[in-house]
């Protein structure tokens, strides 16, 4: 059996109205087109739907009993077309998140987005930053919060905040004791780093970080995890470089110290594909620029980069 929505449009019209001419007038549609649709239906069910004669139409037996499955046909396609569209339209996205985003802007920008647009679904994975590199282009995330620029292809990057890097020592080295410590420590102190398989480009940062100093470091390796290597540097298996951002955080068992000398800091942002242009991805974005200037507004000491948002040229560009 194989028939078309529009033959069950002819038809439904065609047993109201009872008129061949009529109905084809009331449909846009030629008198032939409405004979070969209804024939088509016919064809397709084996039966014979109207009796027609010069003077009148009228349903047949079969014709009359069909017209409550057409009812229904239509029906439950006009409520799958609304649900489908619902879905389309509704506002939902998938982000990854760094973990100065989960600690420090990431709260607010959930506070704000269930304010503004309560409806909106958002929902955070964690990933390494192989897989979100991998994630972002197949559109398994929609964006990258906090987090480095990424060498992705067709990516859009907006610089939010500029962190200094800190240590985090174990509470119980001698090193805790101390108001801040030199970079000199990592001629003896392992970092704990995450493994290449977990990100190609900490462990390169951290050399080149390090070099200008006459200092090639050794590393712990660790999954990529801020609370894996918090633990790896409270059991004091070496000391994690983090950005001062999570200073505010209680982590047991570490304490986070400044650095004396002065190292090239992070900036970190929120990383989208130029390509994407959904309502959400547009809401998302402005609530993170909002949020972030206030963070900056109300920071005592704030670290932020200056947020310099090009003005969207083209349409394949997103304007807030």
């Amino acid at each position: 059996m194989d028939f078309r929505i529009r033959q069950l449009q002819c038809f439904l019209t065609l047993a109201e109205v009872l008129n061949y001419g009529k109905t084809a007038r009331s449909l846009y549609i030629s008198q032939p087109t409405l004979t070969f649709q209804i024939k088509g239906l016919e064809h397709a069910l084996g039966v014979k739907l109207f009796e027609r004669t010069r003077q009148h139409v009228r349903l047949t037996e079969a014709g009359a009993a069909f017209r409550e499955y057409a009812k229904s046909i239509l029906d439950t396609v006009d409520s799958a077309r609304d649900c489908l569209q619902s879905l389309d339209s509704r506002l939902r996205l998938t982000i990854a998140c760094g973990p100065v985003g989960q600690f420090v802007l990431l709260p607010n920008v959930i506070r704000m987005l269930a304010d503004e647009y309560p409806t909106f679904e958002l929902e955070v994975c964690e990933m390494t930053t192989e897989q979100q590199m991998a994630a972002l282009p197949e559109g398994k995330v929609d964006a990258l919060l906090m987090m480095p620029a990424l060498p992705i292809e067709g990516i859009h990057f907006d610089p939010l905040r500029q962190e200094k890097m800190m240590a985090a020592v174990s509470s119980e080295s001698q090193l805790a004791r101390q108001n801040a410590i030199s970079v000199q420590v990592f001629r003896s102190t392992p970092i704990i780093a995450s493994r290449l398989k977990d990100c190609r480009f900490h462990q390169p940062a951290l050399h080149s970080m390090l070099a200008p100093f006459g200092i090639t470091p050794k590393f712990t390796e660790s999954p990529q995890s801020c609370s894996v290597q918090f633990a790896y540097a409270a059991a004091g298996e070496g000391i994690a470089l983090t950005t001062e951002g999570i200073r505010t955080c209680v982590v047991p068992g570490v304490t986070m110290l400044p650095i004396e000398e002065e190292l090239p800091p992070v900036t970190l942002g929120l990383a989208f594909l130029e390509s994407n242009l959904s309502p959400a991805m547009k809401i998302f974005r402005k609530v993170v620029l909002m949020s972030s200037r206030r963070l900056a507004a109300t920071a005592r000491t704030p670290r932020l980069a200056p947020v310099v948002v090009k003005e969207f040229a083209s349409r394949r560009e997103m304007a807030v």
